[in-house]
Order: C-alpha cells, then structure tokens, then sequence
C-alpha cells in the first residue's frame, strides 16, 4: 500500500477554485496530482510542505506544485485559509508553439524552488489575472471560456518571468527542510531510470540505512520505495503518453520485471499501459 495518494481530477484544460472558508477538515495527507497545481494565497494562517520542504506562506505567495510532486497543506484546524487554486492540464500548457507554459514548473521542479514571493507590482498583477480567471469563469457570456483561458495564458507568462528574470522583483522564500534527505530526495530524482537501492542511497550519502529510513518518513510521510516506484510509474505514463510502447516504457522508467510493472501500473492508475497509449 503506498504512503500517499493521487487526489483530484481534471477533466478540462483548466479548473480554478476561490476557496474562503475556515478549513475544517483536520489535517490533509500527503498526495500529489497528475496534473499541475497553483495556489495563490491571499490570506491566513498556513504552511506548505512540498517534497520535503516546508514553505511558510505570507498572503501573495505563489505556490507551484508540478505534477507528481507529493505536498500538502498545513492549515490549523479552524484557522483562516484563503486561496486560488489553479489546476491545469500539461497537455493544455505544451499547446502553444510560442513558449512553453510550463515553464514555471519546469524551474520549480529543478530548482526545488516552489513558493515565490513577488514584489508589490508583480505580486498585483497576478491577483488581477486570477481575479479576471474567476469573473470570466462565472459569466454565460459569448467567449467566456476562451477569455478565461486567454487569462491563464497571460499569468503563465507572468508567473514563468518571475522565475526566469534575474531581476525578479521577488524575496526568496526560505524554507525549513532536513538537508540530507532533501538532497537524497533530488538524487532519486535524477537517477529514476538506474538502479536504486536502499543500502546504495545509505553508502551514498554517509548514513545508517534505517536512520535514513526513518528521516525520510518524518520527513516526508512516506517511505523510500513508494516514493521511487511511485515516481517511476508517473514517468512510465508520460513516457506511454509522448509515444512510447509498453515495454520501452517499462525499463524506460527503471523498472527491471515488466510483470511487477505491469501490475503495479495497473494499480496506480486503473489501467493497463496499453490501454494509457
């Protein structure tokens, strides 16, 4: 049974939520989506813990959370918690010829940097495009949809250029994190597709296997084998998706035993790898 689980759906290109009320639903697990996920906090009381690190939030941080990054919220019970949330299709991102729209998590990802904290005018212009999502979103109007979308289009650019600019505008956010395991964590990352063992990550980075173990599970709520398969079996599916058969799919992820693939594909997602193509 893995530690964390996918959560939501998305069924459109985009979807976007303006959540205001108090949270009441204790605390929420860890989880990641198979689709990409901003949250614009406007105000309250609130954290943000993503692949190990836990980001403090001020009202106007920008959270990006790429598919297949395991997070979750740390919301007080009964605490103000006020947000947008965007969900948003890769698929729908990679469309434009232009640019690449996922930019934003692209350097997210990579640079295990997801809280920005723009400057007063950048930080402005991002909450009069959420603001312009949700008012063309609630409207039956001619164009509707296609003007929401236009909006989205428009805060990727902004939200990639935040990133990408050297003169941002921004005040890096500082996160607490336990540095060895964040550092273990990028490594599996970077090595998904080789041959990773518990005892080699130990030998690797100068610490006892089961103290390494128990880090990583304090840390991140979930153990050093769901999180590797689990971030295989997302690979194999974007590799199914851009083209690739079921096999190549297999050890294009690292997976060595294409039966041990094939059922534990087929209990991630609910289908085959043939049935995904």
């Amino acid at each position: 049974m893995t530690d964390y689980l996918s959560r939501g759906y998305l069924l459109e290109d985009f979807k976007l939520f303006h959540i205001k009320d108090k949270v009441s639903l204790g605390e929420i697990d860890y989880h990641y989506h198979e689709f990409h996920k901003v949250l614009y906090f406007v105000g309250g009381a609130a954290s943000y813990v993503i692949e190990g690190k836990h980001y403090p939030l001020s009202p106007r941080d920008v959270v990006l959370v790429p598919r297949g990054c395991v997070h979750k919220p740390e919301v007080g019970l009964g605490a103000p918690y006020e947000r947008y949330v965007l969900y948003l299709s890769p698929t729908f991102l990679r469309g434009s010829a232009a640019c690449n729209l996922e930019t934003c998590f692209l350097e997210a990802e990579t640079g295990y940097r997801h809280v920005l904290r723009p400057d007063e005018a950048r930080a402005g212009r991002i909450s009069s495009l959420f603001a312009s999502i949700e008012e063309a979103g609630c409207k039956d109007e001619f164009g509707s949809r296609q003007l929401a979308m236009l909006h989205v289009m428009e805060l990727m650019i902004e939200l990639a250029r935040a990133f990408l600019s050297a003169a941002s505008g921004g005040q890096p956010v500082h996160a607490a994190y336990d540095e060895k395991i964040v550092e273990i964590l990028s490594w599996i990352n970077d090595n998904l597709t080789g041959e990773i063992s518990i005892e080699g990550l130990a030998a690797r980075f100068y610490i006892s296997k089961y103290h390494m173990m128990r880090r990583f599970r304090a840390e991140t709520g979930y153990s050093i084998h769901s999180y590797i398969a689990n971030k295989r079996l997302l690979l194999a599916r974007d590799l199914l998706l851009g083209g690739a058969g079921a096999a190549e799919a297999c050890y294009g992820c690292g997976y060595k035993d294409y039966s041990a693939f094939l059922r534990a594909y087929k209990k991630q997602f609910g289908m085959t790898p043939s049935e995904t193509a």
